[in-house]
């Protein structure tokens, strides 16, 4: 399991879930959200425990976050690095990869060990610093190159070599369809279905009115240029943040790799946009 060190509400929602899991299997916890949770619960909890890749063994069936889409997207890079199907457990806020809400943890754990899932393959971002060669990073999300200044940056996008178009914006993004819900969609850009082959490239404040978002295929290489009037621009690849300077080459494209999403039986992308962003609901009464 993992969890963030702070923030954490529904405290005896999260003990239940360990008690849970305490009656069914070993359960592995990482080890500064162990610490974190023994003083919340003021008690010593029997578990195995992790701190880094290295430490996750191949015989874990499934890895669990416990928190918000954030802290899924921090558990998202041990499950990658492995193979090992993630499931999300909702204790933040919206909760759009966090797919279980906090207060049916039961029903789900049962699920889990009764295999009433599927597993889902999510296609992830590679990204790549294009002079060097060096990989960056890779996300589940979005990669995103933003000004860091006031003022706007330029940035030139091409598409498997061929010119897409500049953009003089505060920055711009590439998406994928599990990431269409999240910065991509506050930036105007489409919804997808996750199981979609596309990137979906979005400017972030466009100057140009008459610039839109594009979905491309995934099969797609995408090669942006950073320039800035002055000093550096920020690039973020899901939750981590990186500095560029003007005049870097970034590419982007899809992933060797893929995170095995689980699937509830109940789960349903459709019911998720009913729920979340209150899709077919009158909101004029």
């Amino acid at each position: 399991m993992y969890g963030r060190c702070s923030g954490v509400e529904n405290v005896g929602q999260l003990k239940t879930l360990i008690e849970l899991l305490q009656k069914r299997a070993v359960v592995c916890i990482y080890e500064p959200f162990l610490a974190y949770l023994q003083e919340k619960f003021d008690t010593k909890i029997e578990c195995e425990r992790f701190t880094s890749v290295n430490d996750i063994g191949g015989d874990l069936i499934c890895l669990l976050s416990a928190g918000g889409d954030g802290t899924f997207l921090e558990a998202s890079q041990f499950s990658v690095e492995h193979g090992i199907p993630i499931l999300g457990i909702n204790f933040g806020r919206l909760g759009f990869l966090a797919q279980v809400p906090a207060n049916e943890v039961e029903p789900a754990i049962e699920d889990l060990f009764e295999h009433n899932y599927t597993v889902e393959k999510r296609n992830l971002i590679s990204v790549y610093n294009e002079d060097s060669g060096a990989f960056i990073a890779n996300a589940l999300n979005e990669v995103t190159i933003q000004r860091q200044g006031p003022a706007m940056i330029s940035t030139t996008v091409f598409i498997d070599n061929a010119l897409l178009s500049s953009y003089w914006s505060d920055g711009i993004l590439v998406s994928t369809p599990t990431g269409s819900t999240g910065y991509s969609l506050s930036a105007g850009g489409p919804l997808m279905l996750p199981d979609t082959q596309n990137f979906i490239i979005t400017p972030i404040a466009p100057h140009n009115l008459n610039i839109r978002p594009i979905v491309i295929s995934d099969n797609s290489k995408i090669l942006i240029k950073v320039t800035t009037r002055k000093g550096n621009a920020a690039l973020s690849v899901d939750n981590r943040m990186f500095e560029i300077a003007s005049g870097t080459k970034i590419t982007v494209k899809k992933s060797q790799s893929v995170l095995n999403f689980i699937k509830l039986k109940n789960y349903n992308f459709f019911k998720t946009l009913h729920t979340k962003l209150n899709w077919g609901i009158d909101m004029r009464n």
